[in-house]
């Protein structure tokens, strides 16, 4: 597994690298424009008057303001920007990981040699995990970093900017295995994308409606976005109901996909 592993590893070098270029940049232009909105009690007074469920998709719900780093970062970044960016790179590697290189025509060369098609499959998608790594590592170093330069640091701890950061890549990486059970299971890179992408924009949506519509409450159990928005990483830290459940369904759907995978024929 470990040859598997590493090759696909540096396949994705290049990639990689430019998204976290592209991360990091994105966290430096946020911290440069915190000092406009800090102390800005006029602009904390406006959003207060927003709707239940635009507060909960923005992460201001529970008391948090828009001038404090917290409400800052949460509505500009932690609930929406980050996971929208982390989703876009893991789904679309999630459905290369098998459907897109059988779709190329190099998976069977691949699977030619002396290894299970169980092993390769998990090799790609534990690849895929070190990659969400990388990113996360990038977009924590480079918050912590300009934290003080810009007065982010003030009431938020470096430990819920991880939190924060990691239930991010979380959520990308359940729908990702959404994206590589899919493709595991049907050879089609396209079929896993929609299949990713519609959850993905369905799950958004739900949970802001559930802020008004209570027969949808119970939906949250089971949703993604729930699990992050929510519970407020950045605010309370990586508490058991934000890790668990999206590192249970990621388990669950991997190993679900595999016996499919080992059984079909590769076209």
């Amino acid at each position: 597994m470990v040859p598997v592993l590493t090759h696909t590893l540096w396949r994705r070098r290049i990639g990689v690298v430019w998204w976290a270029l592209a991360v990091a940049g994105m966290c430096a232009l946020l911290a440069i424009a915190y000092p406009t909105v800090r102390d800005n009690n006029e602009l904390d007074k406006t959003f207060a008057n927003l709707p239940p469920s635009v507060e909960a998709l923005l992460g201001l719900s529970g008391g948090n303001l828009l001038s404090s780093p917290v409400g800052y970062l949460d509505s500009q970044f932690f609930a929406n920007i980050l996971p929208i960016m982390l989703l876009v790179f893991a789904v679309g590697l999630a459905a290369w990981s098998v459907a897109g290189d059988e779709t190329a025509g190099s998976l069977e060369l691949l699977l030619a040699n002396p290894i299970s098609r169980i092993r390769v499959a998990l090799a790609r998608f534990g690849a895929l995990i070190l990659l969400m790594a990388g990113l996360t590592v990038v977009c924590i170093a480079a918050l912590i970093a300009l934290a003080p330069l810009t007065g982010l640091d003030k009431g938020l701890p470096a430990g819920h900017v991880a939190a924060g950061t990691i239930a991010c890549a979380l959520l990308a990486l359940t729908f990702a295995a959404v994206a590589f059970a899919v493709g595991a299971a049907t050879g089609s890179r396209s079929a896993a994308l929609g299949a990713a992408s519609a959850l993905a924009v369905a799950g958004y949506v739900l949970e802001g409606l559930a802020q008004q519509v209570h027969v949808l409450h119970p939906i949250g159990v089971v949703n993604p976005w729930h699990w992050l928005l929510a519970n407020d990483p950045l605010r309370h830290g990586l508490t058991w109901r934000t890790w668990i459940p999206p590192v249970v369904a990621v388990a669950v759907m991997t190993v679900l996909s595999l016996p499919r995978f080992a059984r079909r024929d590769i076209h």
